[in-house]
């Protein structure tokens, strides 16, 4: 197994009619980007920053990713205070995180502890990312919280293609609680030409991500009324 098995990063445990009835339109003022090497465009210039820039011309984007967070970072990170205007300003944030606590315990334990481990390291990003949803919303109850999955950029003929198809679909369901809008990458893991690496997507790669990322909003009821299907 190499690091392809852990690449990372958009289901929703919201009932569609839910977000509908509550969430018809929203003005999109500022984006907050919350999250790992993904979240922050590494080896591109911004990443989904760059899109969502363009697609969103007159809001504004903050990019708070960090290469290499874990969750239990991200989860410290937030609660120091240091964010909170931030995430008080922020429309829509934007979470990306996870697949380093993946790679992080692969390199640590290997393929054999990564399973027989998986159980817990799974049950402790839970417990992350419920702290990181609740302080978003002590420090502002009406943004809209975002979350990528996890992707799978693992070719198809690789031995361990089966294993890491089961991981990411366990490891997604992690994800999400009532209220938190999931949105799926699975499309991304399909496409050869939009890798920079084993884990990273190129700008072909966050450009099909941000699409992923407007298509979940439109499908789940939310107008954005400032996005245009020609920027």
């Amino acid at each position: 197994m190499n690091k392809r098995l852990l690449s990372g990063v958009l289901i929703n445990k919201t009932p569609l009619r839910k977000l509908k009835k509550h969430r018809n339109e929203i003005n999109i003022h500022t984006i907050l980007i919350l999250g790992d090497s993904v979240a922050y465009g590494y080896g591109t210039k911004e990443g989904i920053a760059k899109y969502l820039r363009e697609s969103f011309p007159e809001s504004r984007v903050i990019n708070l990713g960090i290469n290499g967070l874990t969750s239990d970072g991200l989860a410290e990170r937030i609660h120091t205070g240091k964010w909170d205007n931030h995430i008080k300003a922020a429309d829509l944030v934007l979470i990306n995180i996870g697949g380093n606590d993946l790679l992080q315990s692969f390199r640590k334990l290997g393929t054999t502890g990564l399973i027989r481990s998986f159980k817990t390291i799974r049950g402790n990003y839970r417990r992350n990312l419920l702290t990181i949803y609740s302080k978003v919303r002590e420090v502002n109850p009406d943004t809209l919280i975002v979350q990528n999955d996890l992707y799978n950029s693992m070719k198809k003929e690789h031995q361990y293609m089966g294993l890491t198809k089961l991981l990411y679909r366990r490891w997604n369901r992690a994800i999400g609680e009532q209220g938190v809008i999931i949105s799926k990458t699975n499309k991304m893991g399909k496409n050869p030409a939009i890798w920079l690496d084993g884990v990273h997507p190129n700008d072909e790669g966050y450009k099909l991500m941000h699409e992923l990322l407007i298509n979940t909003l439109r499908t789940t009821g939310i107008a954005l009324p400032q996005h245009s299907n020609e920027k």
